[in-house]
């Protein structure tokens, strides 16, 4: 799914003569890599939010500069792909940027590679930012800076779209989160629904499979001693993942996973 062109060339999209691109380099620790010796998915999904909340700091579109005028970003759809895998002790360098905006989303993509620039992982993701006061989605030109998009520079081409599972679902797994599911602004982080998703798949499947591909939406909250209810369905040959708020029945999350064949 591609976005008008006139949404990804606008005035909050022009390429200006200064590159707003950010660079970090990140060695992968043990508590990284999964019992195969290689990098997990959450890890990787916590890298990118890593130095995507440093690149926003330094263009002072960072958690403290938006608090002060009752904003934030949320994550609400995050697409990875994966071309290899690192292991523990690897180096990687992770590089991000601002792509474009996409109706009231701003797109940024990134791309993992190692040092001699091998890609490992391409990535694009959809932010929103929301008052933190109504909790309603706000348009970006209500931030406090503009946001220098770079159009032409892309990882990923495409865009949020709806998850659609199949008829015939079965359920994995049912979680009650608990302190350390909770993050700064005083929710369930979307890392640990990845973690979830992860962890409804067993031991023995990870020993013969491998994840090429995950795109996740974020939908709705959730909060301390919520119990949420994981469902898994195949589409064409995809897995599709929901994530169930069991309480008020509402849906949280959905995924949908593509394996290497």
């Amino acid at each position: 799914m591609s976005p008008d062109r006139e949404e990804c060339s606008g005035p909050y999209a022009k390429t200006q003569m200064m590159k707003n691109f950010y660079e970090e380099t990140k060695t992968i620790r043990a508590y990284d890599v999964d019992f195969n010796n290689r990098l997990k998915i959450n890890s990787i999904l916590n890298f990118l939010q890593d130095v995507a909340s440093v690149h926003a700091d330094s263009l002072q579109l960072g958690y403290s500069h938006l608090l002060k005028h009752d904003l934030a970003w949320v994550l609400s759809w995050v697409k990875l792909e994966i071309d290899h895998y690192p292991s523990f002790g690897d180096s990687i360098i992770i590089k991000t940027w601002p792509k474009c905006k996409h109706k009231l989303y701003s797109m940024r993509d990134f791309i993992i590679r190692t040092e001699d620039d091998r890609m490992l992982v391409k990535a694009t993701s959809a932010w929103l930012p929301i008052n933190i006061k109504t909790k309603r989605i706000t348009d970006t030109k209500n931030l406090p800076q503009e946001i220098n998009y770079q159009p032409d520079d892309i990882a990923l081409n495409e865009f949020p779209e709806k998850i659609i599972p199949s008829d015939k679902k079965e359920t994995l797994l049912i979680k009650k989160f608990r302190y350390t599911d909770i993050d700064v602004n005083k929710h369930v982080n979307n890392t640990r629904y990845i973690e979830m998703i992860l962890d409804s798949y067993s031991t023995e499947h990870y020993k013969n499979n491998l994840i090429k591909s995950i795109a996740a939406s974020f939908i709705s909250e959730s909060f301390y001693d919520d119990e949420v209810e994981i469902r898994r369905s195949v589409k064409d040959g995809i897995d599709i993942i929901e994530g169930i708020n069991i309480k008020i029945s509402k849906k949280v999350f959905a995924a949908q996973i593509k394996w290497f064949s």
